[in-house]
């Protein structure tokens, strides 16, 4: 019974932060990473009729393969982090009311995703009913945090954390937009709402080392940052949040600092672009993976290895002439391992005059990421 006792306490300590890499031997090494955790963010997991269809089985979904090129990268993070942009609403239909399998919750734990945010503009597109099945959904992996759709107020009001490597990091999520659909309760979704926000914020800061917030918000298909996306980041560096990944835009926007009043500066991406979808517009190909160190030494903290990897959203097509009707394979790359023989293949090569170049994809990113952000492609 004394063995017993001691394995439930260590399974109960490991609860929060389950280590996704083998543990390092080296005694300054595990010292380093009690005090120090890798997060990585990818943008939107936009599942198009297409990418169903490739997805369908004899008898269900599977949307792993998607990931395959990516899963070493996310897995090999403390923590990571998506925006599943499509509800998981018990059924299957693509633009424009989504309906994502719940079979993609446990492909997304698989990848080894830690937080999925769920409040987006396509939160609503099933009702209420649906909003609450993928709430449960995510319940069936309790060491996977589903944040910004809740069941009740008590939830809302409930400030998510997560712990790992004796860091305690705090989850808060806002959403812009609807599409025109009134929300079912006034907690079941954050909108931007500022005294709302700095409550949250104070209240979170108070049970936590670091603050990141998912916002979802922007215009489609804008490069640049708009007023109420510079707004609110601005706010939220003055209340004093660590860090904002911005999701929405399906394009990959500016990444910088905001130093906020008392001098405490916030990463701030505006937005991340797409992750995996099915969208045929050229500057939604190019994505980016967010990555960086939350560290805490004493009472300081900090981060650090902030870097941006840019992403390529792929797929194929079965006849050229046909883009719009045979998209297949589809996955995601870095841009560093991004080839010229798949940029050659890419789908939407010839559709509507596109171009699918690696030098394109790179010219962009120097364009957007000018505020000392390290890039890795």
């Amino acid at each position: 019974m004394k063995y017993i006792r001691i394995l439930l306490v260590l399974c109960l300590l490991l609860v929060g932060c389950q280590s996704k890499e083998k543990p390092e031997d080296d005694p300054k090494v595990a010292e380093k990473k009690e005090n120090r955790v890798s997060f990585v963010a990818v943008g939107d997991n936009l599942m198009h009729q297409r990418l169903l269809d490739e997805a369908k089985t004899e008898d269900d979904y599977d949307f792993s393969p998607y990931y395959a090129n990516i899963k070493p990268y996310i897995e090999k993070a403390d923590l990571a982090f998506v925006n599943q942009e499509t509800i998981l609403g018990n059924g299957a239909s693509g633009y424009p009311q989504f309906n994502t399998p719940d079979v993609m919750a446990k492909n997304l734990h698989d990848v080894g995703f830690d937080i999925v945010n769920g409040a987006s503009n396509h939160s609503l597109d099933k009702g209420e009913k649906a909003l609450l099945h993928s709430i449960e959904v995510f319940k069936n992996y309790p060491d996977m945090k589903y944040i910004g759709l809740y069941d009740s107020k008590e939830a809302r009001d409930h400030i998510e954390t997560i712990e790992c490597n004796g860091i305690t990091i705090a989850l808060l999520s806002y959403n812009q937009l609807t599409n025109g659909y009134p929300l079912p309760h006034s907690y079941s979704m954050n909108l931007f709402d500022e005294e709302v926000i700095k409550q949250d914020v104070e209240n979170a800061k108070e049970i936590s080392d670091f603050v990141i917030v998912s916002c979802h918000w922007g215009n489609e298909y804008e490069t640049k940052a708009n007023s109420f996306q510079r707004k609110y980041a601005t706010l939220l560096a003055d209340l004093g949040v660590d860090v904002v990944i911005g999701t929405h835009s399906h394009t990959l926007q500016p990444i910088e600092y905001i130093e906020g009043q008392d001098g405490h500066k916030t990463l701030v991406a505006y937005s991340l672009g797409n992750f995996v979808s099915g969208m045929m517009e050229e500057d939604t190909q190019l994505e980016g993976m967010l990555s960086f160190d939350l560290v805490k030494e004493g009472n300081q903290t900090s981060l650090e290895n902030v870097t941006l990897t840019p992403l390529v959203n792929h797929y194929e097509v079965t006849n050229p002439k046909d883009a719009y009707g045979t998209r297949v394979g589809f996955t995601v790359y870095r841009l560093k391992d991004y080839t010229e023989e798949l940029a050659a293949a890419h789908g939407l090569n010839g559709y509507e005059g596109i171009s699918i170049s690696i030098e394109k994809m790179k010219q962009r990113v120097n364009e957007r990421i000018t505020s000392g952000i390290d890039i890795d492609m």
